[in-house]
């Protein structure tokens, strides 16, 4: 999942993978001309606050992550209106490298696994 500070980001992304999206708690539906009209206009009126941001599914959903846990998801899909969306927002762990060696190494690792360097 991608993650950004506004709706309208959000939405611009989203409409890269989507061109239809339907309302999650309502029947409204939206093209791509509407949900950033709908954006814009919720970013200028009712900003979120710094701890938030937006996600966006890899199919086009859009949702809102509050407190970077859990996921409130506003807009579907209409690519994939049943897809599976999480309820909870994980960062991908950033794969590390030994700077003696240039080995991958575990996010939470401590030696490399090759050299037995100490990891920082």
């Amino acid at each position: 999942m991608e993650r950004f500070n506004t709706l309208l980001e959000a939405a611009e992304f989203s409409a890269t993978r989507c061109i239809s999206w339907s309302f999650a708690t309502s029947n409204d539906r939206y093209d791509v001309n509407g949900l950033l009209t709908l954006a814009e206009t919720s970013d200028s009126e009712n900003p979120i606050d710094e701890d938030s941001f937006y996600v966006v599914s890899p199919t086009g959903a859009i949702g809102l992550c509050n407190d970077g846990e859990d996921i409130d998801w506003l807009f579907l899909s209409d690519n994939k209106p049943k897809e599976d969306l999480p309820l909870t927002y994980q960062d991908v762990p950033q794969m590390k490298f030994c700077s003696q060696c240039g080995e991958p190494v575990a996010p939470s690792a401590h030696f490399c696994g090759k050299c037995g360097n100490r990891l920082r």
